[in-house]
């Protein structure tokens, strides 16, 4: 996320964070899809992210705090 958003608008806030498609698309996989591991978001998205950019928007989605990680406990 941006250390100097534009505004403290809450929408401009919101769109620093998800207002690339990837991101929005990553969201969607994951409530909508049921993805919850890297590996199926990369694998199964019909859009064909890339590796480094899901990496990178998981990175900022966690950042922003929109998404949490744990473990997985099945492993």
């Amino acid at each position: 996320m941006n250390a100097n958003p534009r505004s403290g608008c809450p929408i401009n806030l919101t769109l620093e964070v998800v207002g690339d498609a990837w991101s929005l698309l990553v969201l969607r996989d994951m409530m909508f899809g049921g993805r919850r591991h890297f590996r199926e978001l990369l694998l199964k998205s019909q859009e064909g992210i890339s590796s480094n950019i899901l990496a990178d928007r998981l990175k900022t989605l966690l950042a922003a705090g929109v998404l949490t990680k744990a473990d997985d406990p099945t492993h």
